[in-house]
């Protein structure tokens, strides 16, 4: 009769075996994960431009012609959307007049011609604008670990 139980050799080969999947599979759940961080900033920063449109459109603070009339800032992993006054200019480290707040997933980079973005502004018209800034008025590039680029339009 058999004693019951794994021997010695059954238990090595199936932790070798647990091993390898192991080794198989961390890679491709960092990827995974890259990717679902690259997709989830994507969304957000689209978000905070449609509302920083929006509110553009609704022109709170009656900004004239050209001048910035909401602002979209980024400072770190922060988004966060302001509403500016005719002729006031673009604050992104003020506190207050904050319509909107996200944040983005860490390891983020959102880049505009290979710079970091600080900002997105936007016109009455919904149009996007310089502002006296360093806004950005181009597609912007959102990098996350080694996942190639992923545009998000300012349309």
């Amino acid at each position: 009769m058999r004693p019951s139980g794994f021997t010695l050799i059954e238990l090595m080969v199936t932790i070798a075996i647990f091993g390898i999947l192991l080794f198989i599979g961390a890679p491709l759940t960092k990827a995974w994960t890259d990717s679902a961080h690259q997709r989830n900033a994507a969304g957000l920063l689209k978000h905070g431009i449609s509302r920083a449109k929006a509110t553009a459109l609704r022109n709170p603070g009656a900004a004239l012609d050209n001048a910035p009339a909401a602002v979209l800032c980024r400072s770190g992993q922060t988004l966060k959307l302001f509403s500016i006054a005719n002729a006031q200019s673009i604050n992104c480290a003020s506190t207050s007049n904050i319509l909107w707040t996200a944040q983005l997933p860490a390891s983020t980079s959102a880049q505009a011609a290979g710079a970091e973005i600080t900002c997105v502004a936007f016109n009455s018209r919904g149009l996007a604008v310089v502002g006296g800034s360093a806004c950005t008025t181009t597609a912007i590039d959102v990098i996350v670990g080694s996942e190639s680029a992923l545009n998000v339009l300012i349309i």
